[in-house]
């Protein structure tokens, strides 16, 4: 397994120096636990927010990477499993939709167990809403460039994950569909892995963390870069 970094940790590693900076929270003003009202709900969500200084699973702002300036979503894994809620989806949709409006590229940095148990089937309302945004951007001609981070399942790998047109994993993290609670009992550990995942032509590259942030630059520049050569 490789090492769980938080949302701004893992920003920090890639960012150029002091060069990020969090982009504004949507305002939403929240049901009493949640919009289905599930007992406990509010308690969960402050005892993750006093657990790791986060207010939701993601953190967003824009930084430059190997000299890129590109938007980087940053997943909580602390804060709930990293998972999605109705919350979640507000700031992605308005990362992608800055993302387009600076004609940045967009990195999600996953690390997530996909949609949040507490909203119900809003919580899988959430994904439509990411795929919607992924869409978009690409028809935007924005390039996304995705980090698998540890853990990679559920929605947040078949949206932000597989959808991105570069998928990078770190060594070791799990990644797949399904995670380790819900797998048939006789699934092999080692078919939801980044190098399973790299074997069957669903990520791109294993990168190691020491040399994540070089290869993540020459993807930015690479795909942001217009082409010199003649036509």
């Amino acid at each position: 397994m490789t090492e769980r970094l938080s949302a701004r940790e893992a920003v920090t590693v890639l960012a150029d120096d002091a060069t990020f900076a969090e982009l504004p929270v949507p305002a939403r003003r929240p049901k009493p636990d949640g919009p289905l009202g599930w007992p406990g709900y509010d308690a969960s969500r402050a005892r993750a927010a006093e657990r790791t200084g986060e207010q939701e699973s993601v953190v967003c702002g824009t930084a430059r990477v190997g000299g890129t300036r590109a938007v980087l979503i940053a997943f909580e894994f602390g804060f709930l499993g990293g998972s999605l809620g109705e919350g979640t989806g507000d700031r992605l949709e308005a990362a992608y939709a800055f993302a387009r409006e600076r004609r940045f590229p967009v990195v999600p940095l996953v690390a997530t167990g996909g949609s949040r148990m507490q909203e119900g089937m809003l919580a899988l309302t959430q994904l439509q809403r990411v795929a919607r945004q992924s869409a978009l951007t690409r028809e935007a001609g924005l390039a996304q460039v995705a980090v698998l981070r540890d853990p990679t399942t559920g929605g947040g790998w078949a949206t932000l994950g597989a959808g991105a047109d570069v998928v990078l994993a770190l060594p070791g993290a799990q990644v797949g569909f399904a995670g380790s609670r819900v797998r048939p009992a006789d699934a092999d550990p080692a078919a939801y892995t980044a190098q399973a995942q790299f074997a069957a032509g669903a990520a791109d590259a294993v990168v190691g963390p020491e040399e994540l942030r070089a290869t993540l630059g020459r993807w930015l520049r690479l795909l942001t870069c217009p082409s010199t050569t003649p036509t």
